[in-house]
């Protein structure tokens, strides 16, 4: 079953590669935290009270390559085809002045559980590439552009259609309206 209606904005699409398959996913993004504990453990520091909840996300608290199949079979939910992703951007991208009015449509996280590492390209909200699992590694950045085309192929990006890109197409137009 897909969510592919849910355009929420604490929703969040998400790319995933295991055993070298891209997937997407449209969740709410504390699903995606990998490390509960990191996350936890800051707030503790700063001297919040915050619980220890075992029930959250299928009582997983570490999301990694050890335990990838398990979280992304509970995961199926949320899972969203790159056609629909493509179909969505297809019918908004013509009336789109920029990226911004069609950002909903675009992943914020790319995981890697292949290469354990997880890049993350947000404006707000929890940094995701801090809460890693350890011997991850997480960086802050612009993933649909600067990763190689091994790593991510533009026929896996749902945003390239007919050979354009629409995303840097996008961009382009919200800069020329500057």
């Amino acid at each position: 079953m897909q969510n592919e209606e849910n355009t929420d904005e604490e929703t969040i699409v998400v790319v995933v590669k295991e055993n070298r398959r891209i997937r997407w996913y449209r969740s709410e993004r504390d699903l995606w935290v990998l490390d509960v504990n990191k996350l936890r453990n800051g707030f503790l520091a700063l001297g919040y009270d915050v619980p220890d909840d075992d029930d959250f996300r299928f009582g997983l608290h570490i999301v990694d390559q050890q335990n990838a199949d398990y979280f992304l079979k509970c995961m199926s939910r949320y899972e969203i085809s790159k056609e629909s992703l493509s179909s969505a951007l297809s019918l908004e991208y013509p009336s789109a002045k920029s990226w911004w009015d069609v950002q909903h449509l675009f992943p914020i996280m790319f995981v890697d559980f292949d290469e354990c590492t997880v890049g993350a390209f947000y404006y707000d909200g929890i940094r995701m590439e801090r809460y890693v699992p350890n011997n991850w590694c997480g960086e802050f950045i612009d993933f649909a552009n600067e990763y190689s085309e091994e790593k991510f192929s533009s026929s896996d990006k749902f945003w390239v259609q007919d050979g354009q890109d629409l995303l840097a197409l996008l961009n382009k137009r919200g800069a020329n309206s500057v």
